[in-house]
């Protein structure tokens, strides 16, 4: 269990590496403090008369446009001034502590699409490569001088010895389920994405009948509600000044497909990083932070950040309440129709769960496509 407090006898969550100072970086706990219980810290207390150690490691995730300003910084190439000072301070984090770790996984998962499909997008692999180079960054002498990157050999070396085994490891995830069962999870918020704004075209200000139409989408279409993307929609919507991040949705362009599509990674992520927020392990918590260069979808994850995680390892389950649980079930559960009602039995719940988890890509993709139509 990982349960955020104000307590002041708990853990500070981010035990003064700068983490949560730094704009770009985003936790997905709402802090500012943390008690972790597990049955092996509850055995420590126990056996050493009241005392437990838990070892945090904190994890960094990003999105693309970070990822290609550090590929950049990396290789040597041209960009801002603001550009490279911004990538700098993200780095600075880890040269400060060696408990951050850069996870490179959910950049991958959005991007491996495009060097599967196109041999020729050599992208997603530099930017591998510029990664696993950090690991031969003299972080010491970085954190001296952040001018300069000191890797111990010249960097177009480098970047050759790394390549065979970093084209291997890129190969390897094209067919990979879990690559593949993020890029359904992404078509199918996507889908959800195209009928909020489709929704928001027909009942304009009415949230109560664009939660309804969504809940009506995702139990009868999608076979699940997604919670988490509801209840952003809704933290979103609600307020007299609608959240930035769902701008192209609420004033659609011609883009407005290709936008859908970048959003719901953003969601995608947000669902990686809770499930990597379960990978505990004796008396290992694991903490993650997103990082980003876009203000509007910063603000979004930081309207309802998760307060309270519990955690099945047996199972491999987990239960998540967030900050503004208390606001948006009640609305949730008054927006449900008289379907949807008849369709929340246990034993069809049940089963809803079951095919959701083995949705398909060529499903979703109908999905999506379906929504598509609404705006050609």
């Amino acid at each position: 269990m990982v349960a955020c407090t104000d307590d002041p006898g708990a853990i500070n969550l981010d035990l003064d590496l700068g983490l949560r100072s730094c704009d770009y970086v985003t936790p997905i706990f709402e802090g500012p403090r943390v008690r972790f219980l597990s049955w092996q810290t509850a055995l420590q207390t126990r056996l050493s008369g009241g005392c437990s150690e838990v070892r945090l490691d904190y994890s960094l995730s990003f999105d693309s446009n970070f990822a290609q300003n550090l590929r950049a910084l990396v290789y040597g190439r041209n960009m801002s001034a603001v550009e490279r000072e911004r990538v700098v301070l993200v780095l600075r984090l880890k040269a400060k502590n060696s408990r951050v770790q850069f996870d490179i996984l959910p950049f991958l998962n959005e991007n491996i699409r495009f060097a599967r499909d196109d041999q020729a997008n050599q992208r997603p692999l530099e930017t591998l490569i510029a990664f696993r180079m950090l690991d031969h960054l003299d972080w010491p002498a970085f954190l001296a001088d952040s001018s300069r990157l000191d890797f111990g050999e010249n960097i177009e070396s480098l970047a050759k010895r790394l390549r065979p085994g970093e084209e291997a490891f890129l190969s390897s995830q094209y067919t990979d389920a879990r690559v593949l069962r993020q890029e359904v999870k992404a078509l199918g918020t996507q889908a959800l994405l195209l009928r909020l704004a489709t929704l928001r075209r027909n009942h304009k200000q009415d949230l109560s009948s664009i939660l309804r139409g969504l809940l009506d989408f995702s139990i009868f279409e999608l076979g699940s509600i997604p919670i988490t993307e509801l209840a952003l929609i809704w933290n979103g919507l609600s307020t007299k000044q609608p959240n930035a991040f769902f701008g192209p949705l609420m004033s659609p362009s011609a883009d407005i497909v290709k936008d859908a599509r970048g959003m719901a990674w953003d969601l995608t992520h947000l669902r990686s990083l809770q499930d990597m927020a379960r990978q505990t392990q004796l008396c290992s918590f694991f903490l993650p932070y997103f990082v980003s260069f876009d203000a509007r979808w910063r603000r979004l994850l930081r309207l309802n950040p998760i307060r309270l995680l519990l955690l099945d390892d047996k199972m491999g389950n987990q239960a998540v309440g967030r900050t503004l649980d208390q606001d948006f079930l009640p609305q949730l559960e008054q927006a449900l129709s008289d379907q949807a009602r008849q369709a929340m039995e246990p034993a069809k719940i049940a089963a809803r769960r079951e095919v959701a988890q083995k949705l398909d890509r060529s499903y979703a993709e109908v999905l999506v496509a379906r929504e598509i139509r609404n705006w050609g």
